[in-house]
């Protein structure tokens, strides 16, 4: 990964290993992946399984379904990615919520990014 000359970020990094999960519209299963850091605007991930494609918008899920945010994809690096937070955290289980990915945005569809 390449290193960045100055740090850019808006709020406090913290360091973390997490276990946490993603899910996005068309995948059934949530994906495992691992938290490295995380800050009020973003964080990085990493995927325990190669994944040929992640979409630029998927629901991260932490503390075993019950706290997820809603994420952008920024950057990718050999399996290894970084997102922005388009959403509060909120409390409530997956097959329990509206996804805002369920109402897109006017503009089309997503398209998915390869992260390979």
């Amino acid at each position: 990964m390449l290193a960045r000359s100055r740090e850019s970020r808006k709020s406090v990094r913290r360091w973390m290993r997490r276990d946490a999960q993603v899910v996005f519209e068309g995948q059934e299963q949530l994906i495992g992946c691992v938290v490295h850091d995380i800050s009020n605007g973003g964080a990085r991930l990493s995927f325990t399984v190669p994944l040929a494609v992640l979409p630029r918008t998927f629901t991260l899920v932490l503390f075993k379904d019950s706290v997820q945010r809603d994420c952008k994809l920024v950057w990718s690096d050999r399996g290894v990615v970084g997102v922005k937070f388009i959403s509060q955290w909120f409390g409530t289980k997956s097959s329990e919520r509206v996804s805002v990915f369920k109402n897109p945005r006017p503009g089309g569809p997503r398209e998915p990014k390869s992260i390979a």
